[in-house]
């Protein structure tokens, strides 16, 4: 499959990379879950305008090194490397997502700023201090480990940026301000923290229902009407808890001491 992709015309990269990814999605070879299929090349909330956001809060250069946690098929990672030129490091558990993130690097011409490895979060196969940005948009897991690792591979000065999804009425996330306490108790500045849970409802799960509207013809021819009207459904459902305050979603930007 990888290997018979091509990159169609156009002008916009990361619209055309949608484009030669959609039916590779529509297949189910990345997982099958509502929202994987319609967010396509960046599965989290906020798509390509998290990302933006995301990188201008974290002040990105060309001169940053950065681990995208989480990466799945690399729309983050192709989106910061061809807007701002810093080199990215992908990793994930799924190795299919890994190989097509690849084979997308190689397509764009960005294979010299970006790499891919299947990898745990938890126990990371890279040295102290090599990494002067650690990045994850919305699959963040609420693991003090996690955070313990990042913090050994990041150099001295480096960043955080996050977004995730805060603690709501019932379940064991952290809440933001938990978030805040445990990253100052590390050393850390917070330079960013704030509540973008009605941001996330416009920009994420409404958009999602919106981008489904537009191409439901396309995703009713492969995958049925009833599925696209249970995708919809999901998403307002979604929309519901958000409001609910059942979850919501939180972004931070935090940033380590320098050495003396």
């Amino acid at each position: 499959m990888l290997a018979d992709w091509t990159l169609p015309e156009g002008d916009d990269l990361l619209d055309r990379v949608e484009r030669m990814v959609r039916p590779a999605l529509l297949a189910g070879h990345f997982g099958k879950s509502f929202t994987r299929f319609v967010c396509g090349l960046q599965y989290h909330l906020g798509g390509a305008q998290d990302t933006q956001e995301l990188a201008r809060f974290a002040d990105l250069s060309d001169a940053d090194s950065v681990l995208d946690v989480c990466c799945f098929i690399g729309g983050p990672a192709v989106q910061l490397a061809d807007s701002i030129g810093c080199h990215v490091t992908g990793i994930d558990l799924d190795a299919a997502a890994i190989a097509a993130a690849s084979r997308i690097a190689e397509l764009t011409g960005l294979a010299g700023l970006l790499d891919f490895e299947v990898a745990d979060a938890g126990s990371l196969p890279f040295q102290d201090e090599s990494f002067s940005v650690v990045w994850n948009q919305c699959s963040l897991d609420s693991n003090e480990h996690w955070l313990k690792e990042f913090d050994r591979i990041l150099e001295p000065g480096g960043r955080f940026a996050f977004t995730f999804q805060r603690k709501g009425k019932n379940d064991q996330r952290w809440t933001l301000d938990q978030m805040i306490s445990l990253l100052q108790n590390m050393g850390y500045d917070v330079t960013h923290a704030e509540d973008i849970t009605e941001r996330d409802i416009e920009i994420g799960w409404k958009a999602l229902d919106s981008k489904l509207s537009e191409i439901e013809s396309e995703f009713s021819s492969v995958l049925g009407d009833e599925w696209v009207k249970k995708a919809h459904q999901e998403f307002r459902n979604e929309i519901e808890k958000m409001e609910n305050d059942e979850y919501g979603n939180a972004r931070v930007l935090a940033a380590r001491a320098s050495s003396p």
